[in-house]
């Protein structure tokens, strides 16, 4: 995944953890990632801090104590992305998450944030919350939410990680052919299938959706991903959440766009809503150009 230059250069995928459950599920499918992507796996964690100590050294007993506990955690996961063969490197820094993790990817060339996030009642709120959602707007590159898990699903080893069936849902914005481009480069990488979704909200001549679905399918399938489409009537999220467990979709991918300062997301708050609901991870996708 190189989005820029003809020069090809070494890809990074970033990793920030919490050290929480929903990090330690984001690792699993980063180190899958890292596998099929050949790349190299930067696990980041952020000590918060006021900003004005930016990312400065912590000169207090208590800040000592969260950087020594931080670093030793930080250790245990670099080795074990290494046993699984994957290059691995930690980094530690100090102030403000948001604003670190973003700093990070663009000082890092990072192609993918990947980064877990864990849902209550329902999956109708993130426990990181404006964390995510701030990363997912400010983020130079592709993020791939990865959610704690639901009861039951205890699987431990990144072989266990399917990464096998991608839908993607398309509104044929600038943001959304970005997003084809992604999910086309993890398809050939991982060999996965891609179902594309339209949902139609208002005219009942889907014609020319259909057209467009049909032909970004062909073009799929002339590079070797195994594809179909569909244009469907419906809500936006209600109807993409249906297709994804009816396609019992491995990953969910969506086009996004900043707002305002990069303060929300602009397919309204489909995207926001598909993290924080759907069963399976969502990978959002900005047009940067834009």
């Amino acid at each position: 995944m190189n989005h820029g230059g003809a020069r090809r250069r070494q890809s990074f995928l970033l990793l920030p953890t919490d050290f929480q459950e929903s990090s330690r599920r984001a690792l699993l499918h980063g180190i899958k990632l890292a596998t099929a992507l050949k790349t190299q796996l930067t696990l980041l964690h952020v000590i918060k801090t006021p900003t004005d100590l930016s990312h400065k050294a912590p000169d207090s007993r208590s800040l000592r104590s969260l950087r020594t506990s931080a670093l030793l955690e930080l250790g245990r996961l670099t080795r074990t992305a290494k046993e699984r063969g994957v290059s691995a490197l930690p980094l530690l820094l100090y102030g403000e998450p948001i604003g670190c993790i973003v700093e990070a990817a663009l000082r890092g060339h990072t192609d993918m944030i990947v980064m877990g996030t864990e849902g209550r009642t329902g999956w109708d709120r993130l426990r990181i919350g404006s964390t995510a959602e701030g990363v997912v707007c400010q983020a130079p590159c592709p993020v791939l939410t990865v959610h704690g898990g639901l009861a039951g699903d205890v699987f431990r080893h990144p072989a266990k990680v399917r990464l096998k069936r991608m839908l993607l849902g398309t509104d044929f914005s600038r943001d959304a052919g970005s997003a084809l481009h992604v999910v086309r480069d993890l398809a050939l990488k991982l060999h996965a299938t891609v179902r594309i979704v339209h949902v139609s909200q208002a005219s009942p001549d889907n014609g020319h959706a259909d057209r467009t679905i049909a032909k970004h399918a062909r073009h799929l399938r002339s590079l070797g991903v195994e594809a179909d489409g569909v244009c469907v009537p419906g809500d936006p999220v209600e109807t993409i959440l249906t297709q994804a467990a009816l396609y019992q979709a491995d990953l969910l991918a969506v086009g996004t766009r900043g707002q305002r300062g990069l303060s929300r997301l602009i397919l309204g708050s489909v995207a926001e809503a598909l993290i924080k609901r759907a069963g399976c991870p969502v990978l959002t996708v900005r047009n940067v150009g834009a």
